[in-house]
């Protein structure tokens, strides 16, 4: 008799290595010292496409997808014949032709005379992986460009104080908020808002906004600088996506305002009390679905030493508790009621405080926009 224990307990540990790299979601092969296929794994047939017959006897090159930069493989093939492991990423290309970009560790093994006898690559799919760091990337850039979109600062009007804010639900924001100042000394004050949010959002969102800045500067009349904004952004816009905006021209000569509202929530004219005593209901339907669209503009407002005015978007009034309650119109009049003594960006901040606070650990489903003006004395 001999003492077969250890080869039992090695054979044992063979038996486990192999079940764990059968199902292992990591594809795996191993090729012998020239570099041809001797073994594959399950995950590497769900991997690359090619089964395990039509894998074994052929080299790793039928991967190879062209896209490597030169001098990949030669520093490849110098550090595994060196006895050195090489780990990299790399683009693959499936069975099918599809491109896929794999993290690769392979592992040269040597044989008992101590010669290269097999070389064991690890493979990953990391495509998606990398499709969303792509992804991250953009949208930072595109949340950076835009955020460059919006007023750097409010404008210096005598007699007013004028003040807004966004806060986008995802990288990006859907809306959209202005101060643009007319050839004859009025200012026109936009708050807007593009259906669903997030990249495409933002696009139309940076659209609107250009287009809006160039009429506003060739035109003084309301009523035309929407419908012409309107018949650029049906021409446009996709099926799905439409623009909700109101349009507030505030001529601080007069200390009046006008305005048209393109489907977009109410807002308000608020007196010294902080009571409504004016709603800034929709004049029309919203921006970009038919072109025929008509958008009136209201009377002229007289405004009075005191008076508020707040324009918002529906992320605020519709922003949710954890029990699904919802903001309300009337809570954001309650919190500009309340700070209605001090000057409008701590309003401004205020409110968004006080919907962080309603919505607590509840996610911000959508975006948030508010702009606060008042009549100073």
């Amino acid at each position: 008799f001999r003492d077969v224990t250890a080869h039992r307990r090695s054979h044992e540990v063979l038996q486990k290595l192999s079940k764990a790299v059968e199902k292992t979601t990591d594809a795996v092969f191993i090729t012998d010292a020239t570099a041809t296929i001797e073994y594959v794994n399950p995950a590497f047939e769900a991997t690359t496409g090619y089964s395990r017959d039509e894998a074994i006897g052929q080299k790793p090159s039928i991967l190879k997808s062209g896209r490597q930069e030169p001098g990949y493989y030669e520093r490849l093939w110098k550090s595994i014949l060196a006895g050195e492991v090489h780990a990299g990423t790399l683009v693959n290309r499936k069975k099918c032709g599809e491109l896929f970009h794999a993290e690769q560790t392979i592992t040269p093994i040597r044989n008992g005379a101590g010669h290269l006898g097999n070389f064991v690559s690890v493979m990953r799919d990391v495509t998606e992986l990398k499709r969303g760091q792509e992804r991250e990337v953009e949208a930072r850039l595109a949340r950076t460009v835009q955020q460059k979109l919006y007023p750097t600062r409010s404008p210096e009007l005598a007699g007013f104080d004028l003040a807004g804010a966004a806060v986008p639900a995802d990288h990006t924001c859907g809306d959209y908020y202005d101060f643009v100042p007319m050839e004859d000394g009025r200012v026109a004050i936009v708050v807007g808002d593009v259906s669903g949010h997030g990249f495409s959002a933002a696009l139309l969102m940076a659209e609107t906004r250009a287009y809006l800045r160039s009429l506003v500067g060739s035109s003084t009349d309301l009523d035309e600088i929407l419908r012409q904004l309107n018949v650029f952004l049906c021409d446009d816009t996709e099926d799905e996506r439409y623009v909700t905006l109101l349009l507030a021209i505030l001529d601080p000569a007069r200390r009046s305002l006008i305005f048209s509202s393109a489907g977009h929530i109410p807002g308000y004219v608020l007196d010294p009390s902080g009571g409504p005593r004016r709603v800034l209901e929709s004049t029309g339907m919203p921006l970009g679905i038919f072109s025929d669209a008509e958008f009136p503009a209201s009377p002229e407002i007289p405004l009075a030493e005191g008076d508020l005015l707040v324009m918002l978007t529906d992320g605020a009034t519709e922003a949710q508790s954890e029990s699904g309650d919802f903001f309300e119109a009337e809570s954001v009049l309650g919190v500009v009621r309340r700070e209605r003594r001090h000057g409008c960006a701590h309003i401004v901040r205020e409110l968004q405080r006080a919907i962080e606070e309603f919505t607590a650990e509840s996610p911000q489903r959508d975006d948030i926009t508010a702009v606060v003006g008042r009549v100073k004395g």
